[in-house]
């Protein structure tokens, strides 16, 4: 994969984030999955190279699936902790945030690797 196909990759899947977030985010939890969002987009912008190395081209099906379960461990893996400033209603919404933004990569890497059906 070439550096201008990473970074089309990179910009289409911050749209998607983008486009997903709450812009008067009124609350803790909101406030927290716009945080886990921007995290998970944080994360595939950091490991998009991994992500696409470990896949073969040969069906893209199975590409779609190897790249949403590997982009799925990133995400499961990160720790959050409680700090002094954040609440266990934010904790939640990052948690919900990852969680939404797994089914935002999945939406993005079927449109982007699977072939149309036409």
């Amino acid at each position: 994969m070439d550096t201008q196909e990473i970074k089309n990759l990179i910009r289409k899947f911050n749209t998607y984030i983008e486009m997903n977030k709450d812009y008067q985010a009124y609350s803790d939890f909101k406030e927290g999955i716009n945080k886990g969002l921007d995290i998970a987009k944080y994360t595939f912008e950091d490991n998009l190279e991994k992500l696409s190395l470990s896949v073969p081209d040969d069906d893209p099906a199975e590409k779609v699936r190897d790249l949403e379960n590997n982009f799925n461990q990133l995400l499961d893996g990160i720790a959050l902790s409680k700090k002094p400033n954040c609440s266990e209603q934010r904790l939640d919404g990052v948690h919900t945030g990852f969680e939404r933004s797994k089914k935002i990569f999945k939406e993005f890497i079927q449109e982007s690797f699977l072939p149309e059906n036409t």
